[in-house]
C-alpha cells in the first residue's frame, strides 16, 4: 500500500472549486487511502470510484460497512464479520485474511475456463455433425446409421462430463463471454471436420487410395462397412477436438486431467471394437477389422493437427491485429516494392522533425506538472490544518461549558487558553 493518504476532511465538500488544485473525483482517484472516515465517506468514494468507470471491490466486517459493500461492484464480507455485512456482501470469506480473495478469484476464472471449454465443443460438435451428415445425404444421398449417431452422442456426452474436473490454467485477466470468437471458432472447426468427415465417405467409395497404400480390402461395395468405418472416424475425431477446445496453446503442451485422459480412452477402445467386431444388423453395421481401424486412426490423426492452426488463426483474425495490418498500413495491397519503405522513412523524418519541435513544449508540461503537485500537497496541507483547528476550536467551547458549570469559569477559561495556544504553536 502507497503513502499517499489524506484525512477524511479533504473529501467534505464535494462542490468543484475553481480554486482548489484538484477535485474530490480526482483526488479520490489519486489518493492510496483516507484516515478517519465514516460510513458515508465510504459510500461517496466507491460511488465517485463508479462514477469514473472503475470496477470497484469493498471489503468491511461491520454495519457501517454495508451500504458500501452493497454499493460496491464486489462486496467482500471478512471472516467473522456481522450479518448486515454478509447480507450486503457479495462473497463471504470464512477463513482469517485477505488471501483467500486470490483463491477465490482463480477458483472462479477456472470454472468460467471450462464452461468456455465446454462451449465451443459443443458449438463445434452440432455444427460437425449436422453439416457433415447433411452433405453426404445430398451428395451421395448417404443415410448414416440412427442408432450409431446415438452411440456417437453417449460416448461424447460421458467424455464431455469429466471436463468439470479437469485441469486448466486460469487466465492472467478477467474473463467475459466473447461471443463472437466463442460461436466463430466453433462454426469453423466444425465445417472443417465436417469436411474431413465428407473427404473420407469419398476416397472410401470412389478410390481405391487406401487400397493402393494400405493394402486392405475394399469397402466400397458394402454400405454396412461403410457405415462402421464413417462411424469410427467420426468418433475418434470429434472426441479428440475437447483436448483442442480445452487449451490456450497448443493442445499437446497442456496436459489434460487424468479423469479426462481415462474418459477418452475408455470410450475410443468401446468406438474401435464396435466397429472392428460388431455385427448390428438392425444398426447396418458390420466389423471393418483392425486393418482398417488403423488407416482410420491415422487418417483421423493427420487431420487433427491443423486444428490448433485453425484456433489460432480464428482468434488472431478477431482480435483485430490482422485487419490493422490490412486497412491501417494496406500491406496487403500494396503494389511498391518493399511494403512502401520510402513512405515509412518519410513519416520517420516527419516525427523526428515533431519531435524536436515539441520538446520545449514537453518541458513546459512538465515544470506545470510540478507544479500542480506542489498546489495538491499544499491544499491538502491546508485541508488537514483547517480540520485540526475545528476540532481544537471545538474542544475550546466544550471545556468552557464545563468550567461554567463549576463556577470557576475565569480559572479554567485561562488555563484551557493557555494549553490551546501551545497545543496551536
Amino acid at each position: 500500500m502507497g503513502t499517499n493518504m489524506y484525512p477524511s476532511s479533504s473529501l467534505l465538500g464535494r462542490e468543484k472549486d475553481e480554486h482548489e488544485a484538484l477535485p474530490v473525483d480526482e483526488l479520490i482517484e489519486k489518493a492510496d487511502g483516507f484516515a478517519g472516515v465514516f460510513p458515508e465517506h465510504k459510500y461517496d468514494i466507491v460511488k465517485i470510484l463508479q462514477e469514473k468507470k472503475h470496477v470497484v471491490g469493498m471489503t468491511g466486517d461491520g454495519v457501517n460497512d454495508a451500504p458500501a459493500l452493497k454499493k460496491a461492484d464486489i462486496g467482500i464480507a471478512v471472516a467473522d464479520s456481522t450479518d448486515a455485512a454478509r447480507c450486503a456482501a457479495d462473497i463471504v470469506l470464512t477463513e482469517p485474511g485477505l488471501s483467500v480473495i486470490v483463491s477465490a478469484v482463480l477458483t472462479s476464472r477456472a470454472i468460467f475456463q471450462r464452461m468456455k471449454n465446454y462451449t465451443i465443443y459443443a458449438v463445434s460438435i452440432t455444427i460437425r455433425i449436422v453439416l457433415g451428415f447433411v452433405l453426404l445425404a445430398l451428395i451421395w444421398e448417404y443415410d448414416f446409421p440412427p442408432f450409431m449417431v446415438l452411440i456417437i452422442a453417449i460416448l461424447n456426452d460421458g467424455t464431455i462430463m469429466t471436463i468439470s474436473k479437469d485441469r486448466v490454467k486460469p487466465s492472467p485477466r478477467p474473463d467475459s463471454w466473447k461471443l463472437n470468437e466463442i460461436f466463430a471458432t466453433g462454426t469453423v472447426i466444425g465445417t472443417y471436420l465436417a469436411l474431413v468427415t465428407v473427404l473420407f465417405y469419398w476416397i472410401i467409395v470412389d478410390t481405391n487410395f487406401f487400397e493402393t497404400h494400405f493394402h486392405v480390402r475394399s469397402l466400397s461395395g458394402n454400405t454396412e462397412e461403410v457405415s462402421s468405418a464413417v462411424y469410427l472416424q467420426v468418433s475418434i475425431i470429434s472426441q479428440a477436438l475437447i483436448f483442442v477446445t480445452r487449451s490456450q496453446s497448443w493442445s499437446f503442451l497442456e496436459r489434460p486431467g487424468a479423469l479426462l485422459m481415462c474418459a477418452f480412452v475408455v470410450a475410443q477402445l468401446v468406438a474401435t471394437v464396435i466397429a472392428v467386431y460388431a455385427h448390428i444388423s438392425f444398426a447396418y453395421i458390420k466389423g471393418i477389422g483392425w486393418g482398417w481401424a488403423g488407416v482410420i486412426w491415422l487418417y483421423s490423426l493427420i487431420f487433427y493437427i491443423p486444428l490448433d492452426i485453425i484456433k489460432f488463426t480464428v482468434r488472431y483474425a478477431l482480435s483485430g491485429e490482422a485487419w490493422n495490418l490490412v486497412f491501417d498500413r494496406k500491406t496487403a495491397f500494396t503494389s511498391k516494392k518493399d511494403y512502401g519503405k520510402d513512405d515509412r522513412a518519410a513519416q520517420w523524418v516527419l516525427s523526428q522533425r515533431s519531435l524536436q519541435g515539441l520538446m520545449s513544449a514537453d518541458l513546459e508540461t512538465l515544470n506545470s506538472r510540478r507544479r500542480g503537485s506542489s498546489l495538491i500537497a499544499e491544499q491538502a496541507k491546508r485541508r488537514a490544518e483547517i480540520a485540526r483547528l475545528g476540532e481544537l476550536h471545538t474542544l475550546r467551547g466544550h471545556i468552557d461549558s464545563r468550567v461554567a458549570e463549576d463556577g470557576d469559569r475565569d480559572v479554567g477559561a485561562s488555563s484551557v487558553s493557555r494549553a490551546l495556544k501551545v497545543a496551536v504553536f
